[in-house]
This record gives structure tokens, sequence and C-alpha cells, in this order.
């Protein structure tokens, strides 16, 4: 499910100083690190919006087209993205000043015990097609969430864990009933922390549309990428008009949306807004110095081709800081998956200290220099430094030691032939390292890490498949993989992480979903994020996810690799932007009903 949390979950920090209207700046902006919102106790107000031009197009440039259109089972980043702009929450993390703010919804009112949370809807809600959007399509939205037959991706960090008579805990649903047409009721089974996370991520759908589909079995494969455009009815800024795979969406202002400027005009102000396709870094920049697009997440290993134009094509890069993502290394130990065909590599695989090994191998600071051009810095656990909140900074490291990762391994009883070649009970260590062609940035990873395994004696091979394919590999059954390098997202609330770190998550890379913890490590990270989330304190919380990422910084289960900057380019002639290193969702475009063209000449919508 796209979420305005996370993505599987989210990248998140906001910066205090960023650019609300680019006219005439053609300057690259570094924000300090004094400069950074420490969530959640700094409350930076975002710099006011000024009334819009209606009219005006804006085309951003993305690597990989959708994987389905269906926001409750989307689970990579390409679709969550293209559907940001189509469906709407109760209430949303602002992602300049991670406050929530109501959307669909005023704030909750929350009983005195901080159990119950009654949400208003704001009068006169419509879908894209006219119809009604009452408390009856909230309702329906979170029974299909909660439905154990529905591959909701997020639906793991929505349960709460509650004590059964047993004395055993049960991750069960929140209670949910609708009071009237415009108010729905969230009852708790006991104070959670990321209720107000929870609450606001989901996105609402049609109950009018869906309902049918829903009852007829058929949800998990509704709204495939063959839907044509006009079947999507939408809650949100726009509404999809044009669909053409491998080359662009194209998005027109949704007549009925919500939303009204201070002065009470219509929103949005874009009159085009096209999602371009290019599958691949260099294209991306190429086609932005074109001026094919007007927004570009710029990797930083491309940073260079930008920044040296930006004068003369009258642009702006805003440094935003350190991204709350990282990429990593994993191992598929998975016995359940395509690996129990070579058991003495799952074997050894699921040693730890093979894995701590291969941590102390891998030279992440030649990765942070050569491939990010020193615009990255090496990991060790899954908190960057971007969150000043959550972050423990004693995870243990593994700076780079060949040496000593070669002592690990034959400590283990692996030994290293006349042919150079490292083996394993009589076996050679041979796997291969997929990640996705189109980020040229994780091939060149994946290469680095080859070589460093190489240097062993292990016989690796990298090889790059197209990001959709990669994802049904790693999440899906058989499991067809060994090992890969990937990324993940990351955001505020710690809770959002659970679909990745609980042994049942779905996104549990190394081996998901399952019943019951297979290691005692496993169950004590599935324990701190069950007090986590019942923990009411800022310093209550810390003591259970610093305990988590210590564990994973012991088992590594995933090898870190680096962290990078996070920068977007701009074409100077927009207004509105607030660009942001929360990434949860929309990333540069969060607030893309407010943006505007300045050179736009069009005249405000009719009502």
């Amino acid at each position: 499910m796209f979420s305005r949390r996370t993505l599987v979950v989210a990248r998140a920090a906001a910066f205090a100083a960023a650019t609300v209207a680019l006219a005439g700046c053609s300057v690259h902006r570094r924000f300090g690190h004094d400069a950074v919102l420490v969530y959640p106790t700094n409350h930076t107000v975002a710099p006011a919006l000024t009334p819009g031009k209606y009219g005006g197009s804006l085309t951003y440039v993305a690597l990989s087209d959708p994987k389905t259109f269906n926001a409750i089972v989307a689970d990579d980043a390409d679709s969550q993205l293209v559907l940001f702009y189509l469906y709407d929450f109760l209430i949303a993390r602002n992602n300049y000043t991670l406050k929530f703010e109501p959307r669909l919804a005023y704030m909750p009112k929350v009983s005195p015990d901080g159990l119950t949370y009654t949400f208003k809807l704001r009068p006169g809600l419509k879908w894209s097609d006219g119809q009604p959007l009452t408390a009856d399509d909230v309702i329906f939205t979170l029974g299909v969430i909660f439905d154990p037959k529905i591959e909701c991706p997020t639906r793991e960090s929505m349960l709460i864990d509650t004590p059964q008579p047993n004395g055993k805990s049960k991750q069960i649903p929140f209670q949910y009933k609708e009071v009237d047409k415009q108010t729905v009721q969230f009852t708790l089974p006991a104070p959670w922390a990321p209720a107000d996370a929870v609450f606001g991520g989901f996105p609402i759908m049609p109950k009018h549309v869906m309902e049918p589909i829903y009852k007829a079995g058929k949800f998990n494969s509704a709204y495939s990428v063959d839907t044509p455009p006009a079947q999507l009815i939408s809650c949100g800024p726009f509404v999809l008009s044009r669909y053409a795979p491998g080359q662009r969406l194209v998005y027109k202002p949704n007549p009925y949306f919500w939303k009204r400027g201070a002065k009470g005009q219509a929103l949005p102000y874009l009159t085009d807004f096209r999602y371009q396709i290019t599958p691949d870094l260099n294209g991306m920049v190429l086609n932005f110095r074109g001026g094919g697009s007007d927004v570009l997440d710029v990797p930083p290993s491309l940073y260079p081709a930008i920044a040296r134009y930006a004068a003369r094509d009258n642009y702006t890069i805003v440094d935003k800081g350190p991204d709350w993502g990282f990429g990593y290394l994993a191992f598929n130990m998975n016995p359940t998956s395509t690996m129990s065909r070579t058991p003495a590599l799952l074997h050894l695989f699921q040693d730890r200290r093979f894995r701590q090994a291969v941590s102390y191998a891998v030279d992440r600071q030649r990765i942070a220099d050569t491939v990010f051009r020193g615009l990255a810095h090496p990991l060790w656990g899954p908190d960057t430094p971007a969150d000043t909140l959550y972050a423990n900074p004693q995870v243990r490291q593994y700076p780079y030691n060949p040496a000593k990762a070669a002592q690990m391994l034959a400590q283990m009883g692996l030994t290293k032939g006349a042919d150079g070649k490292l083996r394993y009970q009589g076996q050679p260590v041979k796997f291969s390292i997929v990640t996705n062609t189109e980020n040229n940035s994780r091939k060149a990873t994946a290469t680095i890490v080859q070589d460093s395994l190489k240097k062993l004696g292990m016989q690796v091979t990298a090889t790059a498949i197209a990001f959709n394919d990669l994802i049904r590999r790693v999440n899906a059954k058989p499991y067809d993989w060994q090992a890969c390098v990937m990324g993940f997202t990351g955001g505020p609330e710690p809770n959002d992480g659970a679909a990745i770190w609980r042994s049942s998550g779905p996104y549990h890379q190394w081996w998901p979903k399952q019943a019951t913890p297979a290691t005692p490590w496993e169950a004590r990270i599935d324990a701190d994020f069950s007090a986590g989330a019942h923990a009411q304190t800022v310093a209550e919380r810390k003591k259970y996810y610093y305990d988590y990422q210590a564990i994973l910084g012991e088992q590594q289960p995933l090898v870190f690799l680096v962290y990078q900057n996070q920068y977007t380019a701009m074409r100077n002639h927009y207004g509105n932007l607030q660009p942001s290193a929360f990434y949860g969702m929309g990333g540069a475009l969060w607030n893309m009903e407010d943006i505007y063209d300045t050179r736009a000449r069009g005249a405000a919508p009719t009502p």
C-alpha cells in the first residue's frame, strides 16, 4: 500500500531552509546541520504559500514504470509515487515541518485516555466522478486493508500487539466504526505511540467502484497498469489522463479536489503534470539538461554534470542534507525459497560470522567516493544521521578490513585451494548478486561488492535486471535470488519499519512472512517493535529502538552500505516549491497542489 508515512517504508527529516519560489535564483544552496529539523520537538513553520497562477505545466522524470494502479497492494516506490497524486488521506504529515495536518478530515478529537480518535470529514467531499466521498469509503478501505486475503504490504505496521487470555500477545487491527456519514471513530486496545502516523497513513479508496471488485474476490489484481485511466477514480489533486508505458503518465486537475488556497482559490494551479519515464540515470540527466523535465532528483554520482550548468540553464540545485534511505547487501536465508536447492550455501548465509566477515570485506568508503563522488557516507545500521531522535550512535561498525574478513572465514572452516577459490563443506563459495538495471549507482555498488568478495576467493557474479522483475523475485514466491543490492527508504516514525524488521513482515527480506521467529534475535526485534509502539515517551521508545538497531548491527542480516546526500534540481520558474528530505510521499513535489508555473497565463477554473 502506498502511504503518506513511508514506503516501504519512507524518508524523513525536513530542512528548515528550503526554496519557496525559485524565480530568478540559480545558485547551489547548501543547508548546514543547524538547519535540520529535529522531529518531533522542533516546530518549524513552513514558508507562507503565495497565490499562484493558473495554467502551465511541470514534468518530473523517474526511472521506472508503475507496477500497479492499486493503491492498497502497491509495494514499490514507483507505483506509490505515481498514485500519490490520485489519492488522499484523513490527515497527513507536512513533509516540510513533519507535523500532522488535516486533509480529507479535520484533526481528530482524542479521548482523555488516549484510546478513541474521532475524525470528522470535511463537508462536500467528492470523488473525481462527482460521487460523494463519505465515511463509507473510509470504513470500506480499512476493511480491505485488514482482510488477510488482500496483499497489503503495510498492514504489518497497522496491527497492534494486544495481550491475550493465554498470556501471549496477538497482532490485531484497531476497532473502527462509522458514527455518521461524516464521522468515523477508531478505538485502540491500549495507548499506541504511532496512532497519528497510522491513522494518517492509508489512502482512501472509492467504495462505489471497488466494492463489487472486492466482493468478487478480484481486488488483488484490480487496477492493473492496463486499466484505462478514465476508470481510475481520484480524490487527490489530479486525475490520470493518459499512460504510455515506458514513456510517460499525464495528469490533469481533479475538478472536485477539496483543497482551497489561503484566499479560497481552487487548487491545483497546474493544468498539465507529466511523469516522464527514462529508464537510466544518465538518460534522466540528459533529459533534464535538454529541457525535457523540470524537476530532477539528482544522483550524487552525476551531481557535477548537473551543477555545472545551473546558472546557464536557469535552475537551482537544493542540497536537502542526508537521506533517510540507505543501500544494502542482502543474502537470501529463506529455507522455503530456491536456496533450498543449495543447502550448503544456505547454511553459510545463515551463519552470522559469514555475514560479519562480508561486512568487513566490503569497502564502503570506496563506494562513497567512487560511486557517489564523495557525496555519500559509510553506514553501519538501519538509521542514518538524518534521524537525530532515534538513531543509535553505538551500533557496531565494520571498517574495511579484508584481512580480518579472511581470518573470520578461516575460523569458520572455509578453505582456499591452490586455485584461489574459497570452499565451504568442499564446495566453492559461488553465488550471484542481483540489482536493478535502471540504477547505475546500484550497479556500480554491486560491482565493488563483487570485487571485494572475489579478493577473498568467492566466485561472485553481479547481474542487473529490470526493477519490477527484481521486486517480484525478491518479494514473492519462490523467492528466486541468492544475494541482492537494493535500498530501503525511512521515516520519522520508527514503527513504520515493522514491515521490514518484524519477522512476520512482508519486507523482512532475508526470510519474509515467518509464522514464528526463526531465531532468538529476530524474536527480540519483534518484542522491541511491540514495546516501542506501546511506549508513551520518546525516552522509553528510544530504549527499544536503540536495541533493535544494535541487534541488526551485530547480526548483519543486511550488510548496510552507505547513505547519500539528497539533491534536487528545479527550474526557476515555479512558485511554492518546498523541497524536503522526507520522501513519504511525493519527494520534492509533495505539495503538488500548491505549486504553480510563474509563466502561466491561464484563467481560474469555473466552479
